[in-house]
């Protein structure tokens, strides 16, 4: 269920307007959120020191003591694990951008939506592992894993410009993050940006930042992604899906370290460690003419194959265990084992979604499954797409068919989601229409 799963998830907002603070509290209580609120920011950093919080959002203007205060105090506990989301006023933006570098996960500027409140918490709880959970696609003691630790200490002791590359879902953001995490700048910010959700018209605008006025729209200035990376290190995922005009700009930017703000006639200078990252053949895009060749060898200084999952499955039950673990203690779950039947399932299967794909698969064997030891049947892949939604059944041995197996395991996440068809199309990762499809074809009772 999911609001019981939200539940345990803990936010404090910390705000000296009323209205905000109870505003704030209804649209994350009605998501199913656990939501404590602070008036002054004495009370907020106390309780925020004391409680064990997932997300704190956390006002930068405040009397007597700023919310850039309150986020240092909180980061010099090592016991405060939650990620802190700045609210801000237009004319404060400069402070949250500050406040990021200091260790803010997010800012948000007022005034500002419920979707966009939504969306700012969800964000920061979609992978709010542990740090030390974090790097889960290390794990592992294969010659291959060895050699991909190797190169990541080794590269992370540089400033070099690099370039990862590898299938969906191998980890290539997570090997980013490792790299500055070990890196000289690993106190300093580390600016994610997906390239391929970047709207093309502000590509720009959204990269180098832009100033007021600067075009229809622009009714203040803004920080770039650039700007907000200064000094740390700056991570361009799907570097294939911006377009040749701003490729250009950001070869330059790499040759002078210097961003060229929208609307402002003299650039900026910046220090960025910049690493990219794409799933596309970058060799196939340069000879199409949609990637400038020029770019592509200034980005890889230093280049980084991650391997698919399939390519090193000495690691699999390693990573399989890993997560079952988390995943068994985050959602309370019966599941304590793996049969030696599911641990050949999950080897002889062929992972084409990766890491991503082995730890969805494992965190819905921990939401569903009801004993504490996981079966064949227990067990259905997804994979990236519908061509890979092929279960692996042990059909010789006439317990279980394809059907049977898929038709359980549809029953299992109704139940579990209470006979809703929206939230359980999701966590199926098909549309409602072929659900109800399903559903009929299997002659399911639902109830509604």
């Amino acid at each position: 269920m999911e609001k019981s799963a939200k539940k345990s998830r803990k936010i404090l907002i910390i705000d000296d307007e009323e209205a905000i603070r109870d505003g704030c509290q209804q649209v994350l209580t009605r998501k199913g959120y656990h939501v404590d609120c602070a008036g002054d920011a004495v009370n907020g950093l106390q309780m925020g020191l004391r409680n064990s919080y997932d997300v704190i959002l956390l006002d930068v203007r405040m009397p007597n003591v700023s919310g850039m205060d309150i986020l240092k105090k909180l980061k010099e506990e090592k016991n405060v694990s939650a990620k802190v989301i700045i609210v801000t006023g237009f004319g404060t933006i400069p402070l949250a951008v500050e406040a990021m570098r200091q260790g803010a996960f997010n800012f948000l500027t007022k005034p500002y939506s419920a979707a966009e409140l939504n969306e700012a918490v969800s964000v920061a709880l979609k992978d709010d592992e542990p740090v030390g959970q974090n790097r889960s696609l290390l794990i592992g003691s294969s010659d291959y894993m060895k050699e991909l630790k190797d190169s990541i200490m080794r590269i992370a002791q540089t400033d070099s410009t690099v370039l990862i590359t590898g299938l969906s879902g191998t980890g290539k953001e997570l090997v980013a993050r490792t790299v500055h995490q070990l890196s000289r700048r690993a106190d300093r910010p580390f600016i994610p940006v997906d390239c391929s959700s970047l709207a093309e018209n502000l590509m720009e605008s959204e990269l180098f930042g832009h100033v007021k006025g600067s075009f229809s729209g622009a009714t203040e200035s803004r920080e770039g992604r650039f700007q907000m990376a200064d000094t740390g290190t700056l991570f361009l995922d799907e570097i294939s899906n911006i377009n040749l005009n701003i490729q250009a700009k950001l070869l330059r930017v790499i040759q002078e370290q210097e961003v060229p703000r929208v609307g402002k006639s003299s650039p900026e200078k910046v220090d960025v460690r910049l690493i990219a990252a794409t799933n596309s053949d970058l060799h196939a895009e340069i000879a199409a003419g949609k990637f400038r060749e020029d770019l592509f060898y200034r980005l890889s200084v230093v280049p980084l194959d991650i391997k698919p999952l399939k390519e090193h499955k000495a690691d699999i039950l390693t990573i399989a265990e890993h997560y079952l673990d988390y995943y068994q203690k985050k959602h309370k779950s019966k599941v304590r084992r793996l049969s030696e039947e599911a641990k050949k399932s999950l080897l002889s299967y062929k992972w084409p979604g990766n890491v991503r794909e082995l730890k969805n698969t494992i965190e819905r064997l921990c939401v569903l499954c009801d004993h504490e030891t996981v079966n064949l049947s227990d067990i259905f892949y997804y994979g990236q797409g519908e061509g890979a939604k092929t279960p692996v059944v042990d059909s010789s041995s006439g317990r279980v068919t394809l059907v049977d197996v898929e038709k359980e395991h549809i029953e299992k996440a109704l139940k579990h989601f209470h006979f809703q068809i929206n939230k359980t199309a999701e966590f199926l990762g098909i549309n409602r229409k072929t659900l109800r499809i399903k559903i009929r074809s299997f002659n399911i009772k639902t109830e509604y």
